[in-house]
């Protein structure tokens, strides 16, 4: 499950699926070059620490409240098992005394698979609420990431392995 051979594979599926032409031809090798530029900017090894770290069970729906005793609430599990939110692309909000989003994300689930899933966030005072739906894999859903920001937020999650700030995994 968590190998660095694993995490380094389907990052590396991610990064060079969107580089195929319509006609099934391999893209332009300056495209393929710049795709391995970015994966070279990734510390494999910090990363699978770091996804080890944050990973978390998502649910379906689920609500809290920072208030005491704040209704909280878990639905089923979204996955059959943990994963780590790598990626969030907030694609609408409407601000207000209610506040709503809508974004998509890309989780990274403890056998390496990698899930799109498309989350509406609802916070009002202190009170939110999120549910989510699972959309596939990115290249089943037509969902465009931004492969220089993935790569810059991926880097950032890797600062508190680089400070020393969370435990060391035997993976």
């Amino acid at each position: 499950m968590y190998t660095v051979e694993s995490l380094e594979l389907a990052l590396r599926g991610l990064y060079h699926f969107g580089i195929v032409e319509g006609d099934g031809q391999q893209a332009l090798a300056d495209e393929t070059t710049e795709m391995d530029a970015l994966l070279e900017e990734l510390d494999f090894d910090a990363l699978l620490q770091t996804v080890r770290h944050n990973a978390q069970t998502p649910f379906c729906y689920m609500t809290c409240g920072k208030a005491a005793k704040a209704y909280a609430y878990r639905s089923e599990e979204l996955f059959d098992q943990r994963a780590t939110l790598l990626y969030r692309d907030v694609t609408a909000v409407d601000d207000g005394p209610v506040s709503v989003a809508r974004s998509t994300e890309l989780w990274l689930l403890e056998d390496m698979t990698l899930e799109t899933v498309s989350c509406v966030s609802v916070v009002y005072g202190s009170y939110a609420s999120e549910y989510r739906e699972i959309k596939g894999e990115i290249w089943e859903t037509g969902v465009w990431v931004d492969l220089n920001d993935l790569t810059a937020k991926l880097n950032e999650l890797c600062g508190p392995c680089f400070a020393g700030e969370i435990p060391n995994y035997e993976l």
